[in-house]
């Protein structure tokens, strides 16, 4: 399998997606994770999964989990995760999702880089 760390951001990746991320809306929250939920089944029904694509629907799960269970987030939280699914939702990102193995390296690069940046603003993540 393939090394997660292949792709990473730059500095100049990183202030494109603060600029996205401030775009956000959060009234969208819902059909956002609509279109997540959508994605995440259709990986599911692809049937068998790699490593990436293990550890993104993991990760996109405890984001999913972060919303649901602290609904009086700060604002600038609920985009940052709400950047990470629309991110990954994108087939067309950085990283075209059709690319077998690396289709996905962006995404969950993203997700780790949003849940790390979030960790310490948020209460603690239950991965049970």
């Amino acid at each position: 399998m393939t090394d997660p760390k292949l792709f990473q951001l730059t500095d100049d990746d990183k202030v494109k997606y603060l600029a996205l991320i401030e775009d956000i809306d959060v009234n969208h929250t819902t059909s956002i994770t609509k279109l997540l939920g959508i994605k995440l089944k259709n990986i599911l029904d692809s049937g068998n999964l790699n490593i990436i694509e293990a550890n993104l629907i993991n990760d996109m799960a405890l984001l999913m989990g972060v919303l649901e269970m602290n609904p009086d987030l700060p604002k600038l939280i609920v985009k940052k995760i709400l950047f990470a699914m629309t991110y990954f939702v994108d087939e067309n990102d950085e990283i075209p999702d059709i690319i077998p193995i690396y289709g996905y390296l962006d995404d969950i690069t993203v997700a780790e880089w949003v849940m790390n940046d979030i960790k310490s603003l948020i209460p603690p993540i239950s991965e049970s």
